[in-house]
């Protein structure tokens, strides 16, 4: 298996130099490694000649081989591991930026003092890659909304994420806005929201929007939304990350999406918010992985200690 996982470094990142920096070794080794496997194959597994390099055929079926290999390998080691009861072994959690910088931190930090023998592996991407990544066993574990795919399983509900539209305060005046927003305050008091609250759906046509990227959830989502409301914005601004929409709106370029724990975390008093009439302003996280995915020990007991931070946090308010 570790011959095959040289090939698809390899080939995920689409050059021996740039898999060798991944890697840490030098690319004359890889290079080395992947010569002596192609000669005990009898015919070469890249088309070096192509830039990125591509798989040949044979190349094709190793990886393919690869693939259907690697599911068992992953749930060997967790079984064996499971022995020793969270004493030792691995696993890897995937998160968007906004995940691990703004919702995992703390579970992180005390999952990993608790239990200092287990390797944590986190992998930072885009919410549309988690499905790839959970089934080339880059990831075990990774926090997701709308599982409905039939090829992964939840293991737990984690969280719900109340999403607001955020708008520059000034543009309130500027453009002619419904003038009873909500406050960072109001939404840290958990204020129920009345329907003055509501941005009003004629005026979607007026503002500029920034938008996450395809690929991202909230991309998808927001698209929903227009469609629901039957409106778009006059204007869309395109970025990969959720934090930045939210400072650059702060800054005063444009209305974002964003979340009441984002909110409440990092207020920026040059904004106000609204409620968009849609049901789909509300998001529910689950802890999520392959459907045929082994559940570890430890991948049970990241889930439950997130959830005791939350259970905690949540009778603190």
């Amino acid at each position: 298996m570790k011959d095959l996982e040289l090939v698809y470094a390899v080939y995920q990142y689409g050059s021996f130099t740039k898999a060798a920096e991944e890697l840490y070794i030098s690319q004359s080794s890889l290079s080395m490694a992947i010569q002596r496997i192609e000669g005990e194959l009898g015919l070469p597994l890249f088309d070096r000649r192509q830039h990125p390099i591509r798989l040949t055929q044979a190349g094709e079926e190793v990886l393919r081989f690869y693939r259907e290999m690697k599911p068992l390998q992953t749930k060997m080691k967790a079984r064996v591991q499971d022995i020793a009861e969270l004493r030792s072994g691995s696993f890897a959690i995937g998160g968007t930026h906004y995940i691990l910088s703004y919702i995992l931190p703390e579970t992180l930090v005390q999952f990993s003092g608790r239990y200092p023998g287990v390797e944590l592996k986190i992998t930072e991407a885009q919410s549309g890659r988690f499905k790839e990544l959970l089934w080339s066993c880059d990831i075990d574990l990774c926090l997701k909304c709308d599982v409905s795919d039939g090829s992964l399983q939840t293991i737990r509900h984690a969280f719900f994420d109340e999403l607001y539209l955020a708008v520059p305060r000034e543009q309130v005046a500027q453009l002619r806005l419904a003038e009873n927003p909500l406050t960072a305050a109001q939404i840290r008091g958990k204020e129920e929201v009345a329907f003055q609250h509501y941005f009003r759906t004629e005026d979607l046509g007026k503002i500029t929007f920034l938008q996450l990227t395809s690929g991202n959830n909230l991309y998808s989502r927001s698209e929903e939304i227009f469609r629901h409301l039957g409106a778009r914005p006059k204007k869309i601004v395109h970025f990969q990350q959720f934090v930045t929409a939210y400072n650059l709106a702060g800054s005063g370029m444009g209305c974002t999406l964003t979340s009441s724990r984002l909110i409440v975390r990092q207020d920026h008093p040059g904004l106000v918010y609204y409620k968009l009439p849609s049901p789909l302003m509300i998001r529910d996280f689950h802890f999520t992985t392959r459907k045929d995915a082994y559940i570890s020990k430890s991948m049970q007991a990241f889930c439950e200690l997130f959830a005791e931070i939350e259970e905690g946090r949540n009778g603190q308010k």
